[in-house]
């Protein structure tokens, strides 16, 4: 199985990262792509954007109806800022 993955803040998920995903998919001929979003990213303040749990749930809605689409939450599981080298390590 080949899948990618697509992290970021998602405040909030919009078109472009949905034709993005598909984009990708399509070129790369992936089965899946897998959204990550940011639990704290480094270079945003808690300030600055919506709760880990609702940008999650922003993203969940708006990858429902795309099969070949799925939301980690395993920077949600994470104590601290989460950086993307740590994440795609876990993969």
């Amino acid at each position: 199985m080949k899948w990618g993955l697509l992290g970021g803040t998602f405040d909030p998920i919009h078109l472009g990262h949905l034709r993005c995903a598909q984009e990708i998919l399509e070129i790369f001929e992936l089965d899946k792509i897998i959204f990550i979003p940011a639990s704290r990213p480094p270079l945003k303040t808690r300030e600055d954007i919506a709760s880990f749990e609702h940008r999650q749930q922003m993203v969940k809605l708006a990858t429902s109806g795309n099969r070949s689409f799925s939301v980690s939450d395993i920077e949600g599981m994470k104590e601290g800022k989460s950086y993307s080298i740590e994440t795609v390590s876990y993969f």
